[in-house]
């Protein structure tokens, strides 16, 4: 438990100047968005930032490519001679990823809710100047400030999601490295792209619809806007502990120190 945590904390402190790197744009962001909303008052800020969330669904799948990047660079001979098992090591960056996640997504909420305070107390709305009834824009604010929860949880689900994915794609590049030489990179980038548009594909037919479309999410939550049932979350979910433990094994038997 005490080298987990030690692993961890190792993480966590290497990508410890990204993280603020990150949380930095976002404060500068809010702080301009703070003046345009005082200046318009039209909700066009708070509708601007709420993509402020959204793009938080890459955060892991970026964090796990750079925190990746930064060991192979120079640090993965002691990484990898941890006693841990190699799922440890790789569970403990997606941790760590999870963990900046949440913080920088509580950062830029908190500015979209200041920032939706200045424009709601405001009696104009976002297009009525230009096109009348064309877009509610306080009905969406709204729902994004009451779906707290729903709309977290679902970017955490979908960003651990395309996470495993990088994280077996760079690990797999590691992996064939030593036979592919520079190639490795673009043979396997053109692997995972052909194994995403399988899964597209498959994910179309009747077959996939019969397995999955049952246990339909109800009521307002961002999981039933999107359409997702029980059955594609334990799909995706199985298909991600499949990659995770795929990626374990090449680095305990085809990544070398």
């Amino acid at each position: 438990m005490e080298g987990t945590l030690q692993l961890l904390k190792k993480d966590l402190k290497m990508m410890k100047g990204w993280f603020l790197g990150g949380a930095a744009v976002i404060a500068v962001v809010g702080v301009l968005g703070a003046w345009l909303a005082y200046q318009t008052r039209v909700g066009t800020v708070s509708f601007l930032i709420s993509f402020l969330l959204f793009i938080h669904v890459f955060y892991i799948p970026a964090y796990v490519w750079r925190s990746l990047s930064k060991e192979w660079k120079g640090t993965y001979v002691y990484w990898l001679q941890f006693p841990q098992s190699g799922w440890t090591l790789l569970a403990m960056k997606l941790v760590s990823a999870a963990i900046s996640l949440c913080a920088s997504y509580f950062i830029a909420y908190a500015i979209f809710y200041g920032i939706s305070q200045i424009e709601m107390n405001s009696k104009q709305q976002l297009l009525e100047v230009v096109v009348p009834d064309a877009f509610d824009v306080r009905s969406y604010i709204e729902y994004i400030r009451s779906s707290f929860l729903s709309m977290f949880s679902l970017i955490l689900f979908l960003s651990v999601t395309l996470g495993v994915w990088v994280l077996l794609l760079n690990i797999s590049i590691q992996a064939v490295r030593r036979w592919l030489h520079r190639f490795s990179g673009v043979v396997m980038l053109l692997l995972f792209i052909f194994l995403f548009w399988a899964e597209l594909s498959f994910s179309n037919t009747q077959l996939y619809r019969s397995l999955t479309e049952w246990g339909a999410f109800t009521g307002t939550s961002a999981w039933a806007i999107i359409e997702l049932h029980i059955g594609d979350v334990l799909f995706s979910l199985l298909e991600v502990t499949v990659f995770f433990f795929a990626a374990g094994w090449l680095v305990d038997r085809k990544v070398e120190v």
